[in-house]
């Protein structure tokens, strides 16, 4: 099972054996799989089974699938007449007649107009077992589509996202050479300010210049940010080559990312490093947009 998108459509149009099917399928984002499904009254007693089986197949999105099935003559309802209620309507009409005075006079299509329910319908009764079997011939057929669209959507993606991940490795990697260089100038222009504000006085605790030193060095030291944000990658970049699902996985990791990136920014106080960090973020923000699709 490759990787895949949420974002697909398919459709099924066949005659199998007695029975027309037409099945039409479109998926989109969603943070569940959510299967609405649209169909003839008489396939409601397997409705839930049509649902089961599309959020098996598919894991992820907003699925809507409309079903339409028809068997020919098989599927004309029964009309059958309602006795008892058209012999009291049409007795309560003569009793009130007869009282007024007024001639009696009614004709069938004015009765059926006027009684609703003179004629009711019953649906004829149902083989379910060979309407599943034929609803799951068209069934399978559409989900196989429906996933094969989808992970042709996933590919096109992957090349997009590695594009992205390669750009933010190399940002990274400028970072993590100019961490050495920041920390070096930042210790020199500790050493400068101490002696403008110490003048002319000669003696100079060096142990407590060197603990100050020491000190700044871990306040300023990103390593380990670095080293996270490259573990994050590495993890997004398996991820991208296993099996889904890993929307949410990808997104809980360039979350994750993002706050490394943004504790780089905020403890170097390097100009540099900062600008690199805004490009980073960028290409973050565009991998979030992007994973969004992923099931």
């Amino acid at each position: 099972m490759g990787l895949r998108s949420m974002t697909t459509y398919a459709r099924f149009e066949q005659d199998i054996g007695d029975w027309w099917l037409f099945i039409e399928l479109k998926s989109v984002n969603h943070r569940f799989c959510d299967v609405n499904v649209r169909c003839p009254r008489f396939l409601i007693p397997v409705e839930d089974k049509i649902r089961k089986c599309v959020q098996k197949a598919l894991i992820r999105g907003r699925v809507d699938v409309c079903i339409q099935m028809d068997a020919g003559k098989e599927s004309i309802p029964e009309f059958i007449p309602n006795i008892e209620l058209t012999r009291s309507y049409l007795q309560a009409v003569k009793e009130l007649s007869d009282s007024l005075g007024l001639e009696y006079n009614l004709d069938i299509s004015s009765l059926l107009s006027i009684v609703r329910d003179a004629i009711i319908s019953r649906e004829a009764d149902r083989d379910y077992e060979e309407i599943w079997r034929v609803l799951s011939i068209g069934l399978k057929k559409v989900l196989e589509d429906a996933i094969l669209m989808a992970e042709q959507e996933a590919s096109t993606l992957l090349d997009d996202l590695k594009k992205h991940i390669n750009i933010i490795k190399a940002l990274l990697e400028e970072i993590d050479s100019r961490r050495n260089e920041h920390l070096r100038e930042a210790q020199g222009a500790l050493f400068r300010r101490i002696e403008e504000l110490l003048g002319g006085i000669k003696e100079l605790d060096m142990n407590r210049l060197h603990q100050e030193a020491a000190i700044l060095a871990d306040r300023l030291d990103i390593t380990e940010e670095i080293v996270r944000a490259n573990s994050h990658i590495s993890q997004i970049e398996g991820i991208l080559s296993g099996d889904p699902p890993c929307g949410r996985r990808l997104d809980f990791l360039l979350q994750e990312l993002f706050r490394e990136v943004n504790t780089m920014a905020s403890k170097s106080c390097d100009d540099n490093i900062s600008q690199k960090v805004v490009e980073i973020k960028a290409e973050l923000e565009i991998l979030r947009e992007q994973v969004q699709n992923l099931v």
